[in-house]
């Protein structure tokens, strides 16, 4: 995976755009010599996208099975999964 500083990848997003389109690359963009994001085709990300949500149905219907735990809304449950999945993310 090639890595572009941020002000490359800005002068170059047209051509780095294109690569990931029709090359099917990935291009990780770098901020103060930091990974800060990623340049994907669109199938990888939605490939991504269905995998998070079946982990989160799996996840849900794991909890609803459970025989203890009190009982939360879904919005509750939302925000405990998007907690969950900001310190997955920092650590």
């Amino acid at each position: 995976m090639d890595t572009y500083p941020l002000v490359e990848a800005r002068n170059q997003l047209g051509q780095l755009v294109g690569r990931v389109r029709h090359g099917h690359e990935q291009i990780l963009i770098s901020e103060y010599g930091r990974p800060a994001a990623a340049l994907v085709p669109i199938e990888e990300l939605e490939e991504l996208r269905r995998l998070r949500d079946e982990a989160d149905i799996a996840e849900a219907e794991a909890r609803r099975a459970a025989p203890t735990g009190p009982t939360i809304t879904h919005d509750e449950f939302m925000a405990q999964l998007d907690a969950e999945d900001a310190r997955a993310a920092a650590s």
